[in-house]
């Protein structure tokens, strides 16, 4: 490992003490709010800090970097939470080339029961729901769902998965969205995978 300098050991402290207290990784903004700094700053130092092999991160995806060799003490309970890609047709939703990485959360925010996954939102499909494009769906697994509830399905044979309202109608299930601009799915082939627990939101995009 290289030597760093006294600015690259106080961000790598940051992140450290950051990951410990929170369970997460800060995002480029934490960082340069913390030190002053400007988003383009902080992510040189970011940069550096992985060529000079401390750290390691996914390029694209916020909260994503780990510090190499760091294990933080376990303050608090956590559950952990894959948090999954786009699914190409025929593969499992939850089929390992599918995990991004893993999102530890305090047991605090969602029940200790699960499993959970995580999935990317993308479009504007549920925006009057509140959930919005590039938000984190921290879905529940399950396989059964009620009438009016948010859930995570598959569709259909070339296995498209969607974020709607689930109801069950006498001829088919409707997966409703919540933006009047989208008109409804409705199909007999369709399997839930889990139902929507909570949203997580990056504001620094």
């Amino acid at each position: 490992m290289k030597v760093l300098t006294k600015r690259q050991e106080e961000v790598l402290d940051f992140i450290k003490g950051y990951i410990e207290e929170n369970s997460y990784a800060p995002a480029v903004r934490d960082i340069g709010n913390y030190f002053g700094i400007t988003v383009k700053a902080a992510h040189d130092h970011l940069k550096a800090l992985e060529r000079k092999g401390v750290i390691r991160s996914s390029e694209g995806i916020s909260r994503s970097t780990g510090v190499i060799g760091f294990s933080p003490a376990p303050s608090i309970e956590t559950v952990s939470v894959p948090v999954l890609g786009a699914t190409a047709a025929g593969t499992p939703i939850l089929a390992e080339e599918n995990k991004e990485y893993d999102l530890q959360i305090p047991t605090s925010l969602i029940p200790g029961k699960g499993p959970y996954f995580a999935l990317h939102v993308e479009g504007d499909s549920m925006i009057d729901a509140g959930i919005m494009d590039g938000d984190l769906a921290i879905i529940r697994q399950t396989g059964n769902a009620n009438n009016g509830e948010i859930v995570v399905a598959r569709v259909g044979e070339e296995n498209r998965v969607t974020l709607k309202r689930f109801y069950l109608t006498n001829t088919a299930i409707e997966l409703r969205p919540e933006n009047p601009k989208h008109g409804s799915l409705f199909s007999k082939d369709v399997t839930i995978l889990g139902k929507l627990q909570m949203i997580i939101r990056d504001y620094e995009n």
